[in-house]
């Protein structure tokens, strides 16, 4: 039985002339057409040496948010292999590196058919919006989990899991 890859990768890359010390980044998609899911971007500084090799850091960014998303472990090495050869690929060719603005941009199309249970930032923006309440009495002096003013001074609330409240418009 012929088993499709787990995910495919494509690899490209931007450049523009810097106006001040040049902008390194690395911007990830993930597509994920087996599920419902709308495509999740994710951008992160691109460190390198001074060979052009990505960085330990900028390789342990990549990891990261590749299995928080739920990319198994197999095809994150194998993705990162291939992100940093065409990053050490990419750098000697730029024609003044000091000066040459660079996003590598790596688009995953993710065949993962266990992927659909992980909730992406949209999926937990709109759960958000569902759960919008006006705040009541007993906390009327509570403040703010995120911008420390009092709860009651704004309008619609959001309380999470562990009960900390919120203004529904400081996310």
């Amino acid at each position: 039985m012929n088993h499709p890859p787990p995910y495919t990768l494509v690899l490209s890359d931007k450049t523009k002339p810097a106006s001040s010390s040049p902008k390194r980044t690395l911007t990830m998609k993930i597509k994920r057409p087996n599920t419902q899911q709308t495509p999740i971007t994710i951008s992160i500084a691109l460190r390198t040496s001074s060979n052009g090799h990505v960085d330990d850091a900028t390789i342990s960014d990549m990891e990261y948010m590749l299995q928080y998303h739920e990319i198994n472990f197999d095809s994150v090495t194998e993705i990162i292999d291939e992100a940093t050869n065409y990053v050490a690929g990419v750098i000697p060719t730029l024609d003044d590196v000091t000066a040459t603005d660079l996003d590598i941009i790596f688009k995953v199309t993710d065949y993962n058919p266990q992927a659909w249970s992980r909730i992406d930032l949209d999926v937990y923006t709109i759960d958000l919006r569902s759960n919008r309440r006006e705040p009541n009495s007993s906390e009327e002096n509570d403040i703010c989990a995120i911008c420390h003013h009092e709860l009651s001074t704004y309008g619609d609330l959001n309380t999470l899991l562990c009960n900390h409240s919120y203004h529904h418009q400081c996310i």
